[in-house]
């Protein structure tokens, strides 16, 4: 869906652009620089598209066409502003003022409509019973809460389906309503229901029960008035047409700043792959000539919200490296220890020679700049760890998969493999607790000299 936006602001822009310069100067363009008119065509749509952007414009909300015109009309303004004052101090002011009233003009109208048309589509499935999450009411419907109920439950606008709700008196069906038990019976209500995510309308006794029992089950939590204690829990604020809900934060980085990290991530990512792009092919080669197998590892982890993906290494093991380590590990039990502790093996002897030293020099870890451009990892982050491992996060694994996995860490340029498993946990949850994105420029710049150093690697 963000994509979709993202490629209507561009074509509302181009066509805004184009019919300006025709209402201007109808296509004459003998007296105008050309060449500076596509250079600022394409300055205010790159400001315009990363403005909207860090404005949370290109996520997934409750908001109407009317609700996203202030939006438009700020992306519009703040990035021709940007453009005058880039024109101005470079003393290149050769754009008609009356194509630029045009263009803004022009901009925000086919902005509008190409979001009406997109906000359509996604409506008419939605009316049609698709892409919708089942919805669990959870407390009891009062005059307060019964507007948002009703909302709710006629309008599929919001891409909700409501199944039924828990109530702490009766059992009884209230109107169209099917009450599925009491505030105790949540989690069989929400297995058997295939809940994606809860409304609490009132204070209830195991309510910390509950949003716990969501976030580890990764269901969104929503909220009307003072249902949750807004210091115990993250916040963020929606509106339903009129109506504020409150949502649990579903992932901790968010907001402009979780935008600039991923800006951050792509740029930097990119820009590797490309410089690297030599060293790549050298070590693809030398892992052919040394070993037979692929050049490339794939592994499944955890991501963000417990989704599994397969991180990119380049290879470092023997082919059969798992039917190994089974009978390795069978064979010794101070290995089998070593391995449950740390997931590791300090000598490893299925480590090929070329793999041994790319591990020691970290270079095995580089082809995970592919899934950092794929929004599957982020640069800087808790380690990506297997679906074995959750259970050695105790309480702070639903902390852990709130933010996406990096390839360096607060942990890595601490000691990296010198550090304990309690050690690393604790710094991964440092890192999370207190992020920010001066944080993560701080870890990336502290990462080079640690892997030059090969600080604690094997």
């Amino acid at each position: 869906m963000k994509s979709k936006y993202i490629l209507s602001d561009a074509l509302a822009l181009f066509f805004a652009f184009t019919l300006a310069l025709y209402l201007r100067f109808e296509f004459n363009f003998k007296d105008i620089n050309v060449e500076w008119y596509i250079y600022t065509f394409f300055i205010i749509l790159f400001l315009d598209v990363l403005i909207i952007y860090l404005k949370n414009g290109y996520d997934n909300n409750f908001s109407g066409l009317a609700g996203q015109l202030g939006l438009l009309v700020d992306g519009l303004i703040y990035s021709v502003f940007v453009y005058m004052l880039f024109s101005y101090s470079i003393k290149y002011t050769y754009f008609s003022r009356l194509t630029m009233a045009y263009f803004c003009i022009l901009s925000l109208l086919f902005q509008l409509l190409g979001r009406g048309v997109l906000l359509y589509f996604r409506k008419k499935r939605f009316r049609a019973g698709l892409d919708l999450k089942n919805i669990l009411i959870i407390g009891d419907i009062d005059d307060k809460s019964s507007g948002l109920l009703e909302k709710l439950m006629n309008k599929k606008d919001y891409g909700f389906r409501v199944i039924g709700y828990l109530s702490g008196g009766s059992k009884a069906k209230k109107g169209p309503l099917q009450c599925l038990g009491g505030f105790a019976d949540y989690e069989k209500a929400i297995n058997d229901n295939s809940i994606k995510g809860v409304f609490i309308l009132t204070r209830i006794g195991n309510l910390e029960e509950i949003i716990n029992y969501c976030l580890d089950n990764y269901i969104s939590v929503y909220t009307l008035g003072n249902a949750v204690d807004v210091i115990s829990y993250p916040l963020e604020i929606h509106f339903i047409e009129e109506i504020p809900v409150l949502k649990v934060k579903d992932i901790y980085i968010s907001g402009t700043g979780a935008r600039l990290k991923r800006l951050m991530d792509i740029a930097l990512s990119f820009i590797a792959l490309v410089v690297l792009s030599p060293l790549f092919l050298l070590i693809a080669v030398a892992i052919k000539i040394t070993s037979p197998g692929p050049v490339f590892f794939k592994h499944r982890r955890l991501g963000l919200n417990g989704r599994v993906f397969e991180v990119y290494k380049f290879r470092t093991m023997v082919t059969n490296a798992e039917e190994v380590l089974e009978k390795l590990l069978e064979r010794d039990p101070e290995l089998r220890a070593e391995y449950n502790t740390t997931y590791k093996l300090k000598n490893d002897p299925r480590i090929t020679k070329i793999g041994r030293f790319l591990r020691r020099s970290s270079l095995d870890e580089l082809p995970q700049l592919i899934n950092v451009l794929k929004g599957e990892m982020s640069l800087v982050g808790p380690r990506a760890i297997v679906d074995d491992e959750i259970e050695k996060y105790g309480q702070e694994r639903k902390h852990l998969l709130r933010v996406p996995p990096g390839i360096t860490g607060l942990w890595q340029v601490s000691g990296r493999n010198d550090l304990d498993y309690a050690d690393r946990v604790k710094l991964d949850m440092q890192y999370i607790k207190n992020w920010n994105i001066w944080l993560d420029l701080h870890i990336i710049l502290k990462t080079i000299p640690a892997v030059l150093k090969k600080d604690g690697a094997y």
